[in-house]
């Protein structure tokens, strides 16, 4: 593209000037003619004087003056050498009458003029004009060829040190790829420039990062689950096993063992439709609305409440306060949360359910009063089959997925969750509920 805009300039100053230098000439040329009508005196030309006094070069300019006067026999003057050039052959250049072509001297401007008994021509050199536009032209393509030599060189230097930082992201993600032992935890290097491939090598790192995260995740999901399958089939299998060989003699243990295996494959039941909502937590977006928030929790209270041992506190403001949330996921937080408050407290300790506007943010809380949740493992009560005290939990019914859900539910809702202590013993888990869709709804 570079060449093609050197050429069409280079041929654009070329052809300007050419048609100026030409049309100079042409000037010359009447000027000539001027000159040449005063230098005849008694209808003979002095070619002397004309070359003298003309102001232009008359050397390359060849005359033919023919006098006709009444009662004197017609004669025909020529410039020096005129007699030799008019013997040429000579063509007529298309689209130009006056200029003509002379076989052996060139390119010239015919010009013919009439004043009185004496008809006058001239013919001026345009080879000059030729010269200099040739020499332009020359110049023009040795600098295009100049221009194009450096040109291949630099650009393929600049391929070369541009496509360098790209073969090593290439190199670097095979090398990845055909790895026998994958950590999960590798990235790419990202080179400082160019700012175009640091920007690539940096949103490519991000999306490894992210994948890295979600196989991992997968695998420790995998791993749990099939701990936490595990566990209840070893059992019923043991029940299973225990009547068969002392159901007959002992028909006491029937009953016990079909008590046993009917609890345990109801929690396996209810794992596992908690394994598949999350499951397809992972592939949804939720559709939001404004609601009143104090409606909302009012109402799920209202139905709830009495499934629960400990009483519950509502503390809600009595004006509205509108919130951007999709109202079934709201429902199902709350009732995890207070499900789970209510596993690790006291019957007779209250939970409290409090709707305030902190900063113009919804945030509703919910406070326990039962033991409580140590710092080190605030950071991993989200975590999929995570539980705080294995030991104690495995007297508390549950699975460790139901505060997985929670937080996801709380991430399709574009909102956030926090967990901190309640004074003076127990747990309070904070949601901050958005007001307005998310930019992208």
């Amino acid at each position: 593209m570079m060449l093609i805009i050197i050429f069409i300039t280079g041929l654009s100053v070329s052809t300007v000037i050419g048609l100026r230098l030409t049309r100079n000439r042409v000037e010359d040329a009447h000027t000539l003619m001027k000159s040449l009508k005063r230098s005849v005196t008694d209808d003979d030309p002095d070619w002397n004087q004309w070359s003298l006094r003309s102001p232009i070069n008359t050397k390359d300019t060849y005359v033919q003056v023919e006098t006709a006067a009444p009662k004197r026999a017609a004669h025909i003057y020529y410039s020096p050498k005129t007699k030799s050039f008019l013997k040429a052959s000579e063509t007529a250049v298309p689209g130009f009458p006056s200029v003509r072509y002379r076989h052996g001297y060139g390119l010239f401007y015919h010009l013919v003029s009439d004043k009185h008994t004496i008809n006058y021509e001239t013919w001026t050199s345009l080879n000059s004009v030729l010269h200099i536009f040739r020499l332009i032209l020359e110049d023009m393509l040795l600098v295009l060829l100049i221009c194009s030599v450096l040109g291949y060189f630099v650009m393929g230097w600049l391929a070369k040190h541009l496509n360098r930082p790209l073969a090593n992201l290439t190199q670097a993600a095979q090398q990845i790829n055909h790895a026998d032992n994958i950590s999960y935890h590798e990235a790419l290097p990202v080179p400082l420039h160019p700012d175009e491939v640091h920007e690539l090598g940096l949103e490519i790192n991000d999306l490894l990062r992210s994948l890295n995260e979600q196989v991992l995740r997968d695998h420790q999901f995998v791993s749990d689950a099939s701990h936490e399958l595990r566990t209840p089939l070893t059992a019923i299998r043991g029940h299973v096993s225990l009547i068969k060989r002392r159901g007959q003699q002992h028909p006491e243990v029937v009953p016990r063992s079909l008590s046993f295996i009917d609890h345990e494959s109801a929690r396996m039941q209810t794992l596992v439709e908690s394994l598949l909502r999350l499951s397809r937590m992972d592939h949804v977006d939720l559709t939001g609305d404004f609601y009143d928030a104090t409606q909302l929790i009012q109402s799920t209270i209202t139905n709830y409440q009495d499934e629960l041992p400990q009483p519950i506190t509502l503390n809600l403001p009595k004006q509205p306060v509108s919130v951007y949330v999709n109202a079934d996921s709201l429902q199902q937080i709350l009732i995890a949360l207070l499900s789970n408050a209510s596993k690790y407290s006291p019957t007779d300790a209250p939970i409290t359910v409090s709707l305030t506007v902190v900063d113009s943010h919804p945030t509703i809380k919910v406070a326990d009063g039962g033991l409580g949740i140590p710092n080190e493992n605030k950071s991993h009560i989200f975590e999929r089959f995570y539980r705080v005290d294995q030991a104690r939990s495995q007297k508390i019914p549950g699975n460790g997925l139901g505060l997985s859900i929670v937080s996801r539910l709380v991430d399709l809702n574009h909102a956030t969750i926090a967990v901190s202590d309640n004074y003076p013993r127990g747990t309070v888990f904070t949601i901050q509920l958005a007001t307005t869709p998310p930019a992208d709804a």
